[in-house]
């Protein structure tokens, strides 16, 4: 059998959670992202974001926990962290 040269990160399913904009704050949003850590998946949340010209209000980071089966908060996004 044989063995792997390098061993790679493990890729957890997170989800970004935010607003279309601070008007319409009624209603949250997801976008869904496979990454290494909740910094990663904010990074490809914010150049999907640049690339598609977007403005959103983010409110939070959830990471899939595939044994409970739950979302958990991973990192909570406020406007002073930026």
């Amino acid at each position: 059998m044989k063995t792997k040269k390098y061993k790679e990160d493990k890729l957890f399913e997170y989800r970004v959670r935010y607003n279309a904009s601070q008007d319409h704050v009624a209603q949250d949003n997801y976008h869904y992202f496979m990454a290494k850590s909740a910094k990663e998946a904010l990074e490809a949340h914010k150049s999907m974001l640049l690339k598609r010209k977007l403005c959103t209000q983010d409110i939070s980071i959830e990471k899939f926990n595939p044994y409970s089966q739950k979302w958990e908060d991973k990192l909570f996004i406020d406007d002073r962290n930026f």
